[in-house]
């Protein structure tokens, strides 16, 4: 049989196209596979997958083939979302679908609870469509390191919140460039509550007073100077000043202010610093032994115009000093002992004396009031302090007054002496 040679020369060279075609096929899909395979040796650090599911909500592929992570695995397993994922979830996967196509750049978070704990995964959806068919194709990424990191990050600044509204402390930065002092952090009154506004930037002018406000200046100027002449570096880490704030009420708060100088990225110098709110009270002391306590009470200042007395949280009495058991005609302090205040006082001094020492039993903190009292020229300085338990119960309060009339001050000659 005689073939001709044109055709025989088509037929070899379409022999070995498809020769050349197939070892090129095979020399791609080895490649690819050998690229899929390379996930093997990262399957545990993988944590973006493509899942491409049909629209009726089953699994068909999913790319790459390996990967360690126990959603993935479980829906390989199932082949469907309805089984895997909380009955919520589910519902809201539905939702997002939905409007998956008009809004395509919103993902969509959900969790999925598995041997080792609750995972967190991010998803985006993208509609592929053909003539013959569309489907999904969702883009799963594990997000769980980032949720435990926000976390963290949450839980860090609600303790420091915490910390500084029970401390009455705040974080402050200064530009001085703009000379514009920034809170970052609220400013707490005294009992702990937030004051409004007070975070951001505000005016110096109206924090300080006008001669403080010139000595915050000095000390920083001199405190710039000296970082520039250091070759920006900041030498004087442990220097604070100590200023006064306007408070909400008007009031003077005294706070000390300590900070450091940092250069910016852009060449601007900043200071950031802390403001410790300062009590001036006394630290209470702190008594266990309650006959220590009466003993000391019993003999400590014993000066005949201060009048000393200390109650138990029903009021009663449980120790006084000679001066005021006869401020209320009592010839001993023993005999006002176990009586309720309001036995011993007079009623109309009673509710003055009672209401400051209820607020120093709730609060924990001493309280002094001084200021005219029952007739004109006449004036009462009263403190009241809480006395505690080691576990910092107030178990009783102490108050310590003395009267002074105007009168005496104005014809005593040893005073004009002294004067």
């Amino acid at each position: 049989m005689f073939i001709d040679p044109g055709i025989l020369a088509v037929l070899l060279f379409t022999g070995f196209a498809i020769i050349i075609a197939l070892a090129i096929s095979h020399v791609l899909i080895r490649g690819f596979t050998d690229k899929l395979n390379a996930y093997k040796n990262f399957s545990g650090s993988v944590n973006e997958f493509i899942l491409f599911v049909s629209k009726e909500g089953l699994l068909q592929d999913a790319l790459p083939r390996s990967v360690d992570d126990p959603f993935y695995e479980r829906l390989c397993e199932k082949g469907s979302f309805d089984e895997i994922l909380s009955e919520e979830d589910f519902t809201r996967m539905k939702e997002y679908i939905k409007g998956a196509e008009a809004y395509p750049d919103i993902p969509f978070i959900f969790s999925f609870k598995g041997e080792n704990g609750t995972r967190w995964y991010e998803m985006k959806a993208f509609m592929k469509k053909s003539l013959s068919h569309s489907h999904w194709e969702f883009l799963v990424k594990n997000v769980t390191m980032d949720v435990d990191l926000r976390k963290q990050v949450d839980r860090a600044k609600s303790n420091l919140d915490l910390l500084l509204q029970n401390t009455g402390d705040f974080l402050w930065s200064f530009d001085v460039d703009t000379r514009q002092i920034t809170l970052l952090t609220p400013i707490t009154d005294e009992d702990g509550r937030v004051i409004p506004r007070s975070v951001g930037v505000q005016d110096i002018h109206a924090l300080l007073l006008d001669e403080e406000y010139s000595m915050f200046e000095r000390r920083i100027n001199a405190r710039i100077m000296a970082f520039r002449a250091s070759n920006f570096k900041d030498m004087d880490e442990n220097s604070s000043i100590k200023l006064r704030l306007v408070g909400s009420d008007g009031n003077l708060v005294w706070y000390c202010f300590r900070y450091r100088v940092y250069l910016e990225e852009n060449a601007r110098i900043l200071i950031k610093g802390s403001a410790r709110r300062m009590d001036l009270l006394f630290d209470n002391p702190i008594y266990d032994d309650c006959v220590n306590l009466d003993a000391a009470i019993g003999t400590m200042l014993s000066f005949p115009d201060i009048r000393i007395f200390c109650v138990d949280r029903d009021y009663r009495i449980v120790s006084c000093n000679q001066a005021f058991a006869l401020d209320f005609k009592y010839m001993s302090p023993e005999k006002s002992f176990g009586k309720r205040l309001l036995e011993v006082v007079k009623p109309k001094y009673y509710s003055f004396i009672q209401g400051t020492l209820s607020e120093v039993f709730e609060s924990g903190k001493a309280k002094s009031w001084k200021g005219p009292f029952n007739k004109e020229n006449r004036l009462l300085w009263f403190n009241a302090i809480p006395l505690t338990k080691t576990e910092g119960f107030v178990y009783r309060a102490m108050g310590v007054y003395i009267q002074m009339d105007a009168a005496d001050f104005k014809n005593d000659s040893n005073i004009k002496e002294l004067i």
